[in-house]
């Protein structure tokens, strides 16, 4: 398979930027601008993973190293676009033996037979280019991966949202402006919508402006 060019938010994940993701990205930004902490996200992902599990955008790996698999031995697939991406999870959690694939989330998977029962969409669809119905096709592209009765999960930031504290406002504008995000017009009704069109069972709350979702398949 020809591998997909990099593009938006992919391209900007270099070595230096991975190495402070953790500190700044999830220890600062998230509890500060996004008022999350990623100790509620991660207590999100100990909830719904499973142990056959698909992990689209994994960032630095921190939530698949943090988190609590149901079992010693978990089975897990890693897909990004980014190489360098793949490669330092694959090296955080190489006590797992993860499988990497160089995907692109708003195309079709190609993942042959393989089927998960747990699949993690974290922190990923704030980083998509167009509106949350272009983005949403990522579920469209996971659904047939998925084994009867697995989890669908994730969190993404909401750009278009009431009340923004000044802090959190500018720096949603200014993640914008540098490409890392393109949300500024996502809103957690049409996500729900979104969700509402393709799935009868599934959950979406807010804590500050994070959208957490879950969906039973």
């Amino acid at each position: 398979m020809t591998q997909p060019a990099l593009s938006g938010d992919a391209e900007m994940y270099t070595r230096p930027v991975l190495a402070i993701y953790d500190p700044i990205a999830l220890g600062i930004v998230c509890p500060v601008a996004w008022r999350c902490s990623r100790r509620v996200m991660l207590n999100h992902y100990d909830r719904n993973v499973r142990d056959r599990h698909l992990d689209l955008g994994p960032g630095s790996g921190y939530f698949l190293d943090r988190c609590a698999f149901p079992t010693p031995r978990p089975s897990i697939v890693v897909a990004d676009l980014n190489e360098l991406v793949l490669s330092t999870v694959a090296k955080r959690i190489a006590r797992y033996s993860p499988e990497t694939l160089v995907r692109d989330v708003l195309h079709p998977l190609d993942l042959g037979d393989r089927r998960f029962t747990s699949l993690a969409v974290q922190n990923v669809l704030h980083c998509l280019p167009g509106s949350m119905a272009d983005k949403a096709v990522v579920f469209d592209h996971l659904l047939p991966y998925a084994e009867p009765g697995a989890r669908i999960f994730g969190t993404t930031v909401i750009g278009d949202q009431r009340d923004q504290p000044p802090l959190t406002r500018w720096m949603m504008r200014s993640y914008n402006k540098a490409g890392s995000f393109q949300n500024l017009h996502d809103r957690v009704e049409t996500l729900d919508a979104e969700l509402g069109k393709r799935f009868s069972a599934y959950r979406v709350w807010m804590k500050g402006s994070m959208a957490f979702f879950e969906i039973d398949v």
